[in-house]
């Protein structure tokens, strides 16, 4: 449960901020795409889909791997956009392992890009009611066609 902007849904429809579209454009240049393709070692990435997510308290995302039937999601980013974030208000990227217990966890922190493959079981922590400002990142996948 949290609130969304389908940036690349709404660049096809027309209707986009112009600054999440500026985005949009920076992660589908040549330059990102090789970047990303060197990084994780996955040549066939094409381009990259985003949305602009939003956790206000009480929001949180439940466990899953990105893997969606027809989208082709090779590995998916976050792209932290929230200033001054505390660990305990939560919104915490959580990683899994094999036996369900968190592995990793990584604090929301400004100006930071989580990137990892997708099949890789995570979710989102709880945002805390005491939270002071909402936890904000753009978020998103690099696919193949």
């Amino acid at each position: 449960m949290y609130k969304n902007y389908p940036i690349l849904d709404l660049v096809e429809a027309g209707n986009c901020e112009e600054a999440l579209e500026n985005f949009l454009n920076f992660i589908n240049s040549d330059s990102v795409l090789s970047a990303i393709r060197r990084i994780t070692g996955l040549e066939n990435v094409d381009y990259a889909d985003a949305q602009a997510t939003r956790y206000e308290p009480g929001h949180f995302l439940t466990s899953h791997d990105d893997q969606v039937p027809d989208k082709n999601r090779l590995a998916a980013f976050v792209f932290n956009l929230t200033t001054e974030w505390l660990p305990d208000w939560g919104g915490n990227l959580m990683f899994y392992d094999d036996s369900n217990r968190v592995s990793d966890v990584f604090v929301p922190t400004f100006n930071s890009l989580s990137l990892f493959l997708v099949g890789n079981q995570h979710a989102v922590s709880v945002v805390s009611p005491f939270a002071r400002r909402p936890r904000m990142a753009i978020t998103g996948w690099f696919r193949y066609r």
